[in-house]
């Protein structure tokens, strides 16, 4: 099972001297994480598409088995709530792809206000590539139910897992690809994972294999004091020793 692991961007400046060396250029910002971990969630192709210069400098400098995961365009999740969004899928994927093998997986996320609709679910997951790793990320309870799980599956999308305030910890496995996030279980963004719960989600990950997941995408994103890198380097180690 392949774990793919990062955090949700890589620049912030408050990671200096926390993470980034003092005397580190921001330049070299990037190079020095990607020594660390094999991938990072790209937040900013959600607020406005990519500059096509940006994609290209991604893929430019990035390690060859480096992976870009990109959550997807709020214009088609917030703004039109997945409605007559076809052509706007196709330009986002068109500006993206020069990412190519460094491409990791795409996150869908739902706005908190977007409630259960079944057939919105089928119709827009049938407008999307099938030939990618993808996730859905629900932000509306009324989303948890075994129909919508179902729909996930036909469509081989995985049904991201979330850890974060106000929403239950759901392990559910849809795909042959498994997704996390971590946002900070009691603090949105600014709280810390303690070893005890590493430890408890390395374990529920080692489990994933059994349910036929071949590649786990793992992010945190709570990012307030870098606990997003030393929780992340901590599942890293963590994993590493128990899948060994």
């Amino acid at each position: 099972m392949e774990i793919i692991i990062g955090t949700s961007g890589w620049w912030y400046e408050h990671w200096r001297g926390r993470f980034y060396p003092e005397s580190l250029d921001k330049s070299r910002w990037f190079n020095y994480y990607a020594k660390f971990f094999n991938s990072v969630e790209i937040n900013s192709s959600f607020y406005r598409l990519p500059f096509p210069n940006m994609v290209k400098g991604w893929a430019k400098k990035a390690p060859p088995t480096f992976k870009f995961t990109l959550k997807m365009w709020r214009r088609i999740t917030h703004l039109k709530k997945l409605k007559d969004v076809k052509q706007d899928i196709e330009t986002f994927f068109t500006r993206i792809s020069p990412l190519e093998k460094n491409l990791g997986a795409i996150l869908y996320q739902f706005p908190p206000s977007l409630k259960c609709n079944l057939n919105l679910l089928e119709d827009f997951l049938g407008k999307l590539p099938s030939n990618l790793d993808q996730a859905v990320e629900f932000r509306n309870e009324s989303w948890f139910t075994s129909d919508a799980f179902s729909i996930l599956k036909k469509y081989r999308m995985a049904y991201c897992i979330v850890s974060m305030p106000n929403l239950p910890e759901i392990i559910e496995i849809t795909s042959d690809i498994a997704y996390i996030r971590f946002h900070g279980k009691e603090i949105l963004y600014g709280s810390c994972y303690s070893e005890e719960e590493i430890l408890k989600w390395a374990e529920k990950i080692k489990n994933f294999s059994t349910q036929g997941v071949k590649k786990v995408y793992i992010y945190f994103n709570n990012d307030y004091n870098a606990y997003a890198v030393a929780n992340a380097l901590q599942l890293k180690e963590t994993l590493e020793n128990l899948l060994c």
